[in-house]
């Protein structure tokens, strides 16, 4: 029998995010970025969901759908924002945001960050970071939907 996989969905209000960033190592930068390059950007998601074994369990049908919701026709959403975390000149973590009020979910990958950078506060950093420019593109309450018994559900 086929265990069910249960989906875990977090929300924030965002006037209780706080306006200071999280401090980040040196070399750190968490920016948006407006030359997303796709396959890059696809290929350290894939990467990432590949590396936590609660994504395991259909995982292609899982990143088949997120690839379409966030790069329909093989270009990022209209609309959408992106928050990447670099070390140097390498993307090592990506949030996609959609600032839509009357979409359901906002964080649209959720916090993807490279295994190598885990567990080192740079995942709160960009979530942190996500929310804040959600907060000011004018929206009050955010979400992002995850599977339980992840890393995201287990720390959120």
């Amino acid at each position: 029998m086929m265990k069910l996989i249960q989906q875990v969905r977090f929300e924030w209000d965002l006037a209780k995010v706080p306006i200071q960033p999280v401090p980040l190592p040196p070399k750190h930068e968490i920016k948006v970025t407006t030359d997303a390059v796709v396959d890059s950007i696809w290929e350290g998601m894939q990467k990432a969901f590949l590396n936590e074994k609660g994504w395991i369990i259909q995982l292609e049908a899982h990143l088949d759908q997120l690839r379409r919701r966030i790069f329909p026709e093989g270009k990022p959403l209209a609309e959408m924002d992106i928050m990447v975390l670099q070390h140097g000149t390498r993307v090592v973590g990506v949030s996609a945001l959609w600032p839509k009020v009357e979409e359901p979910v906002q964080l649209l990958s959720g916090v993807v960050l490279d295994y190598e950078y885990q567990r080192r506060g740079l995942g709160t950093a960009l979530l942190q970071a996500s929310l804040r420019h959600l907060s000011d593109r004018g929206l009050e309450k955010a979400s992002v939907i995850t599977r339980e018994g992840v890393t995201a559900a287990r720390f959120l």
